[in-house]
């Protein structure tokens, strides 16, 4: 039980973090979400405990300011896959995630400073933080 209750905060963190979309103005100066990311942070899960995760995301527009994401992330406990969508102005978006295996959903926010973000995730299993570099 455990275990599926953190595979499941897991793949919501992660898949919040990877799997968003978001939207970006179409300013030059605007930071863009699209292409292939990857990195890593802690996922804090409602019982207390944490792990560290490894993440892969790619956002893939799907709008004048909006992208579509999917990704893949890893903890001790397992390996899983998520997609979310976000919307935004700037530097700053959020938006939802959803992790099919394990039914889950939450919140995500994106903060982009040139080729890094950092995703914060929360939902009732728990919450994440994860740093993002462009690949």
């Amino acid at each position: 039980m455990l275990r599926a209750a953190q595979g499941l905060f897991l793949s919501i963190g992660f898949g919040a973090l990877l799997l968003s979309s978001a939207i970006v103005p179409a300013e030059a100066d605007s930071p863009s979400l699209a292409g292939s990311w990857k990195g890593g942070g802690t996922v804090s899960f409602s019982s207390g405990s944490t792990e560290q995760a490894r993440c892969r995301a790619t956002f893939s527009p799907s709008g004048k300011s909006a992208y579509d994401v999917s990704a893949t992330c890893a903890t001790q406990s397992g390996t899983v896959s998520q997609t979310a969508f976000v919307r935004g102005s700037g530097s700053s978006y959020r938006g939802t995630f959803y992790n099919p295996e394990f039914d889950a959903s939450g919140k995500i926010q994106i903060s982009v400073s040139g080729r890094s973000q950092v995703v914060r995730l929360t939902s009732s299993k728990g919450s994440a933080v994860i740093r993002l570099s462009k690949n």
